[in-house]
């Protein structure tokens, strides 16, 4: 009996270290693409957090989710002559057996000029951050709050994205796209490049908001 309960214990940690090693492989095949991705497109890459990001970014409804929150394979640079970042994010919810963590692929543009406060949260993220629950008009695929001129124009630059679950929010001079991570895909980074379209719009006048995408009273 003792024999066999040892032989048990045997292959329970054979299998957890195996485990732990084919992940730990598939991180690092990860973090060679994007750096290989980032070195391409004329960016740097850093496997670990060289900004302290959920302190810099802490006003942001994603990094106040939960708690440990963590950015690692951050990719930096400029696009469109704007400071760019883009970065793994993780953060937990509960403690113990209860604990559960929740995954992002993020890119944050840094602008040179101030913007209106505006959250974009997609309606079929099935685990969004607490902070987004506020955000109750309903603008496309997702829930928004905020001024409502600069959300129409960024509904309308994101919406390519759209079918990829992605959410927006803008504070300060700072805009943030985030991707939540299903544990089934394999590649889930938001490119920077994908944010072009969403700076653009930035850039470019303000529209009227459109009457089609007012919620109804």
């Amino acid at each position: 009996m003792q024999t066999a309960v040892i032989s048990l214990l045997f292959l329970i940690v054979v299998a957890a270290f195996g485990w732990f090693a084919m992940r730990g492989l598939r991180q690092m095949r990860r973090a060679r693409a994007l750096a290989r991705r980032a070195h391409g497109a004329g960016m740097r890459f850093s496997v670990s957090d060289p900004f302290d990001v959920p302190r810099r970014y802490a006003d942001f409804v994603l990094m106040a989710g939960g708690h440990s929150p963590r950015a690692h394979n951050v990719t930096y640079g400029r696009l469109d002559g704007q400071p760019v970042r883009a970065f793994d994010f993780r953060y937990e919810i509960g403690h113990g057996t209860r604990r559960t963590t929740r995954h992002y692929s993020v890119v944050v543009a840094e602008l040179d000029h101030e913007l209106p406060d505006v959250l974009l949260w997609h309606v079929r993220d099935e685990a969004p951050p607490s902070g987004a629950a506020d955000a109750r008009q309903s603008l496309g695929c997702w829930a928004q709050r905020g001024d409502e001129a600069l959300a129409t124009k960024l509904a309308g630059a994101c919406r390519p994205l759209g079918e990829r679950v992605v959410s927006l929010q803008t504070h300060g001079e700072r805009l943030m796209l985030a991707l939540p991570v299903r544990k089934a895909r394999r590649d889930y980074a938001l490119r920077v490049s994908e944010a072009g379209a969403v700076l653009d719009a930035l850039h470019a006048p303000r529209a009227e908001p459109n009457v089609e995408n007012r919620p109804h009273p």
